[in-house]
């Protein structure tokens, strides 16, 4: 069941990473458009900053969601590669523990805001677009990244394996 779970995740995570790229490509366009704008055309884009900016926001919390699943977060293993294996294995399971809780916390922030935004109908003050579609975004990455964590502690603590890897 978890593994089934975690495929899902996988897959789910990857199809974010694919809308991420798609952003990168438009921020790309916007960025080269403000530049030749602000230099060629000598008329600015008052809209490129702030726009890339704020669309900077939701790729964080893509990455770092990809970043779990793909273990690949930096880390610092010189102790932990030291101590006794029943030790290692703790501290790894809290590790995990942690980035989840702490993932859990993000996610309650992003999704209050995500409906604070939308009740309110707050709009960024240079491009005037709705907050909401700023926050949705980071609400659904956030979540999915506590989601595969909790999936990682369930298999953790269902297999033994400190990682949580179901594979």
């Amino acid at each position: 069941m978890l593994e089934r779970l975690e495929l899902w995740m996988r897959r789910f995570i990857s199809l974010m990473i694919l809308g991420g790229g798609v952003l990168i490509l438009v921020q790309a366009v916007w960025i080269t458009w403000g530049v030749f704008a602000r230099y060629i055309l000598r008329d600015p884009d008052e809209t490129v900053t702030e726009a890339t900016a704020l669309l900077l926001v939701p790729l964080a919390f893509v990455g770092i969601a990809y970043a779990l699943q793909e273990d690949a977060f930096p880390k610092v293993t010189m102790l932990i590669d030291k101590l006794p294996a029943a030790i290692a294995r703790r501290i790894r399971f809290f590790n995990l523990v942690m980035m989840t809780l702490i993932g859990v916390f993000f996610t309650v922030v992003a999704g209050s805001a995500t409906i604070r935004t939308y009740t309110t109908g707050a709009v960024s003050s240079i491009i005037e677009w709705p907050e909401f579609a700023f926050w949705a975004p980071v609400c659904v990455f956030i979540a999915a990244f506590t989601a595969l964590g909790a999936i990682r502690v369930a298999t953790a603590l269902s297999s033994g394996d400190p990682d949580g890897r179901a594979e």
